[in-house]
């Protein structure tokens, strides 16, 4: 009784690649905690991704919802700074980052390839720069005021025509209140 009443749903996660990831071996892990472990990895039916079956805890049920994000952590260069250096020891693992609140229950998922580049709960800004070319700037890329790093670039659009590149940066609070119409961004690479 003890192990079924611990026991929550079976989840998939469809990913490019499975690398690194065993069965009965491999965690699902949110914050450090271990919310689940890999049961089994297989070829979709069109052998383009790999579905990895999840068997998780009771405590993970309220966090898969639509909104939950899948990824492989692994060793990895990103974004100018390396993560998943504690792999190396322990194996690979899939990371989970839940939606920001309750929301409608799911069973199954499509991966990312590179993990989120900010927690969904953290307090700030998104701004959204215009500018001629993109530069040296990369997803990740650190946002600076005084020399003090304040937020990221979560992504770009090319728009009107190519004529010019939409910066999506995110300055966390409380740096984001001193971000006004007249504030200059640089590339400072």
């Amino acid at each position: 009784w003890d192990t079924l009443s611990k026991e929550g749903p079976t989840i998939k996660v469809s990913f490019n690649t499975a690398e690194g990831l065993q069965p009965d071996q491999s965690q699902l892990k949110f914050k450090d905690i271990v919310f689940g472990t890999v049961k089994r990895i297989e070829l979709s039916p069109d052998h383009k991704r790999f579905i990895v079956t999840i068997a998780t805890t009771r405590q993970a049920e309220p966090l898969l919802t639509k909104k939950t994000v899948f990824w492989v952590v692994k060793p990895r260069l990103f974004a100018g700074s390396i993560s998943g250096l504690e792999t190396l020891l322990s194996g690979s693992y899939v990371g989970m980052l839940p939606g920001p609140k309750p929301g409608e229950l799911q069973r199954e998922f499509v991966g990312r390839e590179d993990p989120p580049i900010l927690d969904e709960h953290t307090p700030g800004r998104i701004f959204y720069l215009k500018a001629q070319r993109l530069g040296s700037i990369s997803l990740g890329s650190p946002i600076f005021f005084r020399d003090l790093s304040v937020g990221e670039v979560l992504g770009w659009d090319i728009a009107d025509m190519a004529k010019y590149v939409t910066i999506h940066a995110f300055v966390r609070a409380p740096y984001s209140d001193y971000v006004h119409d007249n504030s200059l961004f640089w590339n400072a690479s």
